[in-house]
């Protein structure tokens, strides 16, 4: 007696298993997978195991090690033995659906020492967009970030396809390397509003919190976000998972264990290549295996031949319980795929209200400066110097030439000798002044009144000044010093000659200022970008607080000398205060948070105006003033509760009731009749931001 409805059941089959070993930069994973009800599915999953990266020794310890665990897991008793594998490769593992011959003899190594039959690969990017397309059911729009221990892989996914791989050199900033692998994405639009992480097996919790608090829509930065993205974590045993769905599907239709008109090849959309170099890898101890059928390629589409239709039709001979099976297939997949399926991005646009304060503050480099006030914050102090030289044309004048010079005959009428030093003056008798350039002795006068007969000597005299009226002909008599011209007298039996004038470029005292002042300046704005080169990207300079002192100063002209440029060679020591943002930051947030009224939590738009009122070797005072916009504070969690499976009317009267609420702007995906148009009853399905009216 048979049961109406219930097939025969099938005959008892003895069950093929295989392996899915994922590679990736400095870790393995592996997983047991087999064909259950006509689907890949995976059996046993095996702990993650560390590699060096490079060594086949290294490798082949990793993969035993994982392979076993995965096997131990299937089976405890071990009867059960598996020795064909998939491999999920990373992307610069392979390059044009083929392995880089160094790896394909490293995975020839490894599969030869632990007896595996290699039965293909995937790229282990590709197969999880493959998988989320699997667990989601809609093409995933996505950025893929495979965090290893000293590489990411950054993938950028649209409608379900991998638009492009990048692999970035780790470094101690998480955000840092995502922001250098986006930037790589050139000629993007508009980059998607949602970040999924996989990783090597450690935590990455504190990474999506660096991520979620990296302002990715800050006007400063250049990644085309227009909403914030959320940010995922992928389950640790993701990838594998997606390596087995990947390549598990073809090699069971290959091998026999789906039957080829029960499954569409998915080979191609997959990413799964059954490349003939690595599959040419048996155990040394198999048997030999026969070479599965190669796949028949896909039929090129042939327009059909008309003909009349034929009126003959068969007679159905469908069984009630079919056609109730059928109208249940098909309730059950509309009605979840209306269930998970739709999306919402929804912007609640709301009128902020203007805030503004003002208040001092303190940075002070002396630690005990930290509990005199809540508006202190602590400072470090930095000194730098700095050296330059610089050049202007000199810009006075001046009379240059050479003194006239001459030899005169000094005559003295007086009764005593008399002694004249050099330096004394010469006074012509229009005034121009010689001195003598020697000491002279001057004899008494001899003789009677009647034939008196002066003392006579000769010396040498200099013009006082440069120019050629000091040319003076010969004869002309002197005044020597304050004697009467009938005591003691000069003449020049000889005229005096060489004499010159002439204006030439000198250095005047506005060149000399002008250039200390110019060159100053410079400096210190050289010192204050060599003082923020010498901090980190977490600190700021307090700009006002730069003194500088001057160390060398080194003009090659004095003031008046006669010179066509005039050259300075300056060194200065400059000194500045040094604080960090976040020290900064949090002294700001704790003078505004006691001002915001009641009802508004969230500050948008802040901008902050610092003003320095006192700069001192330790200590600067300032001024802050703060703007911004203050937002409702909206329990955004509670909204989405409110509003997921409702119609947008609903939804909208009730975002509408929202404090300060001012616009709705509402997307929903698909697009469905508006008759049964409801936003989604999944609440993660729902992008809920709150922005301010403008």
């Amino acid at each position: 007696m048979h049961l109406p409805f219930f097939p025969k059941p099938n005959p008892v089959v003895s069950r093929k298993y295989l392996f899915a070993l994922e590679i990736s930069p400095q870790t393995v994973k592996s997983a047991v997978w087999s064909v259950v009800n006509d689907k890949v599915q995976v059996l046993a999953v095996g702990a993650a195991v560390n590699w060096d990266d490079q060594g086949a020794e290294s490798l082949i310890a990793a993969c035993d090690q994982t392979l076993s665990d995965a096997a131990s897991h299937l089976d405890p008793s071990g009867k059960i033995v598996v020795n064909e594998v998939i491999f999920g490769l990373s992307a610069d593992w392979v390059d044009e659906d083929k392995i880089h011959p160094t790896k394909l003899a490293l995975l020839k190594e490894m599969a030869t020492k632990l007896e595996l039959k290699p039965m293909g690969f995937v790229v282990t990017s590709e197969a999880v967009i493959k998988y989320l397309h699997h667990t989601e059911n809609v093409p995933s729009t996505a950025i893929l970030l495979g965090f290893w221990p000293q590489i990411l892989e950054v993938t950028l996914v649209r409608m379900g396809k991998a638009d492009r791989t990048e692999l970035v050199k780790r470094s101690s900033q998480p955000t840092d390397d995502v922001v250098e692998g986006l930037s790589r994405f050139t000629n993007v639009d508009m980059m998607p509003s949602r970040m999924l992480l996989y990783d090597s097996g450690m935590d990455l919790e504190e990474t999506k919190q660096l991520l979620l608090q990296y302002p990715w829509q800050a006007p400063t930065k250049k990644l085309p976000f227009l909403h914030f993205p959320k940010v995922e974590i992928l389950p640790s045993d993701f990838t594998v998972r997606a390596v087995a769905l990947a390549g598990g599907t073809e090699v069971a239709r290959v091998i026999g264990l789906l039957a080829v008109q029960e499954v569409e090849s998915e080979a191609a959309p997959l990413g799964f290549v059954a490349d003939a170099d690595i599959r040419s890898v048996a155990p040394p101890t198999a048997e030999p295996v026969s070479t599965p059928t190669p796949l028949a390629p896909r039929p090129k589409f042939q327009l059909p031949q008309l003909r009349l239709p034929s009126f003959n039709l068969p007679k159905l001979r469908i069984s009630l319980a079919a056609v109730i099976v059928g109208i249940l297939v098909v309730l059950t997949g509309g009605g979840m795929a209306y269930w998970y399926l739709p999306k919402a991005d929804v912007v609640v646009y709301v009128k902020p209200q203007n805030f503004q304060t003002k208040f001092d503050l303190i940075a002070d480099t002396r630690l005990d400066a930290i509990s005199l006030a809540k508006n202190s914050i602590p400072a470090q102090s930095l000194s730098v110097e700095v050296s330059s030289t610089q050049t202007t044309s000199a810009s006075g004048s001046k009379l240059v030439g050479d003194k006239a010079t001459g030899i005169v005959t000094i005559s003295n009428t007086l009764d005593s000798a008399r002694q004249l030093t050099a330096a004394v003056e010469l006074t012509s008798p229009s005034g121009l002044k010689f001195i003598l350039d020697e000491s002279v002795t001057i004899a008494s006068a001899s003789g009677s009144a009647g034939n008196l007969i002066p003392g006579k000597t000769t010396a040498k005299a200099t013009a006082a000044n440069i120019g050629g009226d000091y040319n003076l002909a010969g004869g002309t008599v002197f005044r020597v010093g304050s004697f009467a011209i009938t005591q003691i007298d000069a003449k020049n039996d000889t005229a005096f000659s060489g004499g010159t004038s002439r204006q030439a470029k000198a250095v005047a005292k506005a060149d000399v200022d002008k250039l200390r002042s110019e060159l100053t300046a410079s400096l210190k704005d050289q010192a204050k970008q060599k003082l923020i080169e010498q901090i980190t990207d977490q600190q700021t300079v307090i700009s006002e607080s730069i003194v500088v002192a001057t160390i060398v100063e080194d003009f090659n002209h004095k003031v008046g000398e006669e010179a066509d440029d005039v050259t300075l060679k300056l060194t200065v020591k400059a000194t500045a205060i040094v604080v960090t943002k976040s020290d900064l930051q949090a002294v700001v947030d704790a003078q505004i948070q006691p001002q915001i009224p009641s009802g508004y939590t969230s500050i948008s738009e802040q901008n902050q105006t610092f003003s320095v009122k006192q700069a001192g070797s330790d200590q600067v005072t300032f001024s802050a003033e703060i703007r911004a916009l203050l937002l409702p504070a909206i329990d955004q969690e509670d909204v989405v509760k409110n509003i997921r499976g409702k119609s947008p009317v609903q939804a909208k009267e009730y975002l509408q009731s929202l404090p300060a609420a001012a616009q709705i702007d509402m997307v929903i995906t698909p697009s469905l009749p508006v008759a049964i148009t409801t936003l989604p009853r999944q609440a993660k399905n729902i992008s809920l931001s709150i922005r301010p009216f403008k």
